[in-house]
């Protein structure tokens, strides 16, 4: 009844404004505490409540409060989000009132009626369920979904999350092609953060397991979560995804997760070998663990790609602290026997990769930096130094038809990184992510208008406004990516005349990301 009593209360306040003329509009308040479960917690401690308030322009929001048991509190105000640090007075059922305030004087409140208990039993919770992915069907490469899950704070050891992939009731059922693949988490400030990193299998379905114990402090309350698949029309993916929760006292009750790098990076481009931005993290002196999650997978192969980089190329990357080498990471993984026994695949399933085997989870790699707590550091990831994509389009010194078959194949090695610190501690940690230079949130989809199409494979693209600079990929209905373009304005996009003239006839798909947003677009080539 409370919901909907603040339903209706917003629903007059926006009828008022309306009517007397007011410009401002209501502010839009939410928050990821829920009542669907109580707060469990063993001993009453600081439990962060994160709020979002936003308002149109020109107006802006003033101070969002909490009033707890009658209390009045204000909420400490961080980049993209408000939070309060809350320590129950009792156990039992808490009322927390929160208000949101605009500069014009117009206000939005909630109201959580939450229960505080001292117990906790293991359990499994189901998030999206049967979810298919299927290139122009209704969750053409792309899911989103809200989910409520339990809140505690030392009532957890660990969550375990289970995947399952099947063979959905469509045209061509399973995809034929192994497809990169993640599952993200959407951070307090709007920022989506990778916990699961997949390739899909050969045409056949699939369960994999993964701890997502570091995720713990995200994996709370009323949460969206979203589902990226790389397919292009060879058939799709039904998904399924619960999160075991299992009782018992962890090591640390409080967590964090900032994230480093989240962006594809070109791997060999004599232009630019060590294309990674450094990366400047401060490791709080009340952190008492930390580490590097990195996750890394390799693509691109053939004859115009030396050595077959980077999805067959053996590599060995490293890790700088402070311009000094301090771990070495081999990113080269056994595909047979598959690690998630993901077996009677069709394809070249056995092949070893690099970070990744198709049809399993791709793990993590785990770096220490427990040593620098308390200072700041400037982490560096390096690629493989010796590496040279000498058939790349940079490399002066390739010759079509000589060095190379084709020097503007746009196939080129690129490696997929994601790489998080984690913090562990029993004092309470905070979000407060500092996003890297090169992070992609990807929440716009854009519109693509391809004119003409079909086509003799002279075209031009129109699309909403872009920001920053943009990737044009044009792919075959396999996958395999035949040309690439960099723009690095939206005028400079839509003035280009692309000339694909010299590739076969087909159908393919053209792919336009930067670090707003995607959106792709079928091309037929006659």
């Amino acid at each position: 009844m409370k919901k909907n009593y603040n339903l209706l209360i917003l629903i007059i306040t926006i009828c008022v404004n309306s009517a007397f003329g007011f410009d401002s509009s209501v502010p839009v308040l939410t928050s990821q505490l829920t009542e669907d479960y109580p707060l469990e917690m063993p001993d009453l401690k600081e439990y962060p409540i994160y709020i979002n308030a936003t308002v149109e322009d020109p107006d802006m929001i003033d101070l969002v409060t909490l009033a707890i048991d009658g209390t009045t509190y204000n909420a400490i105000q961080k980049n993209g989000f408000y939070y309060y640090s809350w320590t129950p007075s009792s156990y039992g059922v808490h009322e927390i009132v929160i208000t949101a305030k605009a500069v014009s004087g117009d206000e939005t409140f909630i109201i959580k009626n939450i229960e505080v208990i001292n117990t906790a039993s293991s359990q499994v919770v189901e998030t999206f369920k049967d979810v298919v992915i299927e290139y122009g069907g209704d969750n053409s490469r792309w899911y989103y979904g809200y989910y409520t899950l339990p809140q505690s704070i030392g009532s957890y050891d660990s969550i375990n999350a289970l995947f399952n992939v099947e063979c959905p009731s469509i045209s061509g059922g399973c995809d034929d092609w192994d497809r990169w693949a993640h599952i993200d988490i959407k951070g307090p400030d709007g920022n989506w953060i990778q916990i699961i990193r997949y390739i899909t299998p050969y045409g056949v379905g699939c369960n994999h397991e993964i701890d997502l114990t570091d995720y713990m402090s995200l994996l709370q309350g009323e949460v969206e979560l979203r589902v990226f698949i790389d397919t292009w029309g060879t058939g799709g993916w039904q998904l399924s995804l619960n999160l075991d929760y299992h009782q018992g006292i962890p090591e640390y009750d409080y967590s964090g997760v900032i994230e480093a790098w989240d962006a594809t990076y070109n791997f060999g481009d004599p232009a630019d070998l060590q294309p990674v931005e450094t990366y400047t993290a401060e490791i709080l002196n009340t952190v008492d663990e930390a580490y590097l999650r990195l996750s890394n997978t390799g693509h691109g192969w053939g004859e115009n790609n030396t050595q077959n980089a980077a999805e067959f190329f053996n590599a060995f990357h490293n890790i700088d602290i402070n311009e000094e080498e301090v771990y070495s990471q081999h990113l080269f993984n056994l595909c047979n026997p598959n690690p998630d026994n993901c077996t009677g695949q069709q394809g070249s399933w056995t092949f070893n990769r690099a970070g990744w085997c198709p049809g399993a989870i791709s793990p993590p790699d785990i770096f220490d930096l427990s040593s620098y707590i308390g200072s700041s550091i400037d982490l560096d990831y390096r690629f493989h130094p010796s590496y040279v994509d000498n058939c790349h389009p940079n490399n002066v010194d390739c010759i079509s038809g000589t060095t190379c078959p084709d020097c503007n194949d746009g196939y080129n090695p690129h490696y997929n990184v994601d790489g998080q610190i984690i913090s562990k501690s029993h004092a309470p940690l905070f979000y407060d992510n500092i996003l890297g230079v090169n992070a992609i949130n990807n929440d716009e989809i854009y519109d693509i208008s391809v004119y003409p199409n079909p086509s003799n494979g002279l075209f031009s693209l129109f699309t909403n406004h872009l920001e920053g600079r943009t990737r044009v990929s044009i792919y075959t209905i396999e996958g395999k990516q035949v040309k690439v373009y960099y723009f690095d304005s939206n005028e400079e996009l839509l003035n280009h005349k692309f000339n694909l003239s010299k590739v076969p006839s087909g159908t393919y798909f053209i792919n336009l990301e930067n670090k707003k947003g995607t959106g792709t677009k079928k091309i037929i080539l006659e």
